[in-house]
């Protein structure tokens, strides 16, 4: 029986202490326990309140990411709409900028044309002005020279005149 015993007395100690265990669980319960369910409540609350609040923030951001994706695509779409726009207007400015220098090109030409012109008929007077004066100064120099002629003393003339005046001399100082 001692075996009995201690074995009894065993079970009679965990009893006891399970026992005591409740008990100090009820004291507790009495003494806490509204305060720690107001704890738990009050816990739960806030728990579910921030579970709400993330949700709703998380919500909040999930949509302005959406929005913020859609803005995005409108004002990719509005630049590539733009930038079709601008490279269509380029092209028609090119094209009228080319049509303006083409418009000059031919002007100036016809101009650089005209004055050539203008330059030939230019030239074509003034050298047929020089002709006429070079074949009226030709005649007059002509003229001139002849008069000259006519008037000078040949230089035969004048050779024998020389040789005259030489022998009157001589015979003048003998």
């Amino acid at each position: 029986m001692p075996r009995n015993a201690s074995l009894r007395s065993g079970q009679d100690s965990q009893q006891d202490a399970v026992t005591s265990t409740d008990d100090v669980d009820k004291i507790r319960d009495i003494i806490f326990g509204t305060q720690m369910r107001e704890y738990s409540t009050r816990l739960a609350q806030l728990e579910e309140s921030v579970g709400k609040k993330i949700d709703k923030l998380s919500s909040d951001i999930d949509k302005r990411f959406e929005q913020l994706v859609q803005r995005l695509s409108s004002e990719k779409t509005e630049r590539k709409d733009a930038i079709v726009t601008m490279r269509g207007q380029v092209r028609e400015v090119e094209k009228q900028l080319k049509a303006k220098i083409a418009e000059t090109d031919g002007r100036v030409s016809a101009e650089v044309e005209e004055v050539h012109g203008a330059l030939d008929e230019g030239h074509k007077d003034f050298s047929s002005l020089i002709d006429k004066a070079r074949t009226e100064l030709t005649k007059s120099f002509a003229a001139e020279v002849t008069k000259l002629e006519r008037q000078k003393a040949g230089s035969k003339d004048l050779a024998q005149l020389f040789t005259e005046m030489a022998r009157a001399l001589k015979q003048d100082s003998k």
